[in-house]
C-alpha cells in the first residue's frame, strides 16, 4: 500500500521507527538464490525509508516503490536514519543479519558491495558497525 503523508507529518523533525518492522524486513534467513538477495534489498530498502525517523526519507517511499533505483541510492541514508533511533538490542540483530549476509556464499556481488559501502559510509559518517573488519 502507498501511504501520504501529510504535511504536517513532513514537517516534523523526526518520526518514530518501528523496529519490530524493520526486523522483519532484515530478516536474511531463507535466501538462496539471486533472486531471493534482490527481493530481500528490495524490501529491506523501502522498509527503511518507510521507518525513517526523517520526514523527507519517509516522503521519499512513494517514489522509491515504484523506481527502485532511488530506494537503492537513499539506502545509506535511510540506513543511518533508523540506526540512530534504534534500541541497541535490534542494533545488534541487524548487524548479525548484516555479517550473516556477508559471509552467505549465494549473496550476488552487488548486493554485497552494497552493504560493504554502507559499512564506510557509517565508518565516515562517525557511527560505525559493531563488524569485525574479517566478516567485510
Amino acid at each position: 500500500p502507498v501511504h501520504r503523508y501529510s504535511l504536517s507529518q513532513i514537517t516534523d523533525k523526526t518520526l518514530r521507527v518501528n523496529e519490530q518492522k524493520l526486523q522483519k524486513a532484515w530478516v536474511t534467513s531463507q535466501r538462496q538464490t539471486k533472486a531471493d538477495w534482490e527481493d530481500w534489498m528490495r524490501k529491506f530498502s523501502i522498509e527503511l525509508l518507510r521507518e525513517s525517523s526523517s520526514p523527507a526519507l519517509r516522503y521519499c517511499l512513494s517514489l522509491a516503490q515504484d523506481y527502485h533505483p532511488l530506494a537503492t541510492d537513499l539506502f545509506n541514508a535511510a540506513f543511518l536514519s533508523c540506526w540512530v533511533s534504534m534500541k541497541d538490542q535490534y542494533r545488534d540483530q541487524l548487524v548479525q543479519s548484516l555479517v550473516n549476509s556477508l559471509l552467505s556464499a549465494e549473496i550476488p556481488a552487488e548486493l554485497m558491495q552494497i552493504i560493504l559501502n554502507l559499512a564506510e559510509w557509517m565508518e565516515i559518517d562517525g557511527q560505525p558497525l559493531p563488524i569485525n573488519y574479517k566478516d567485510l
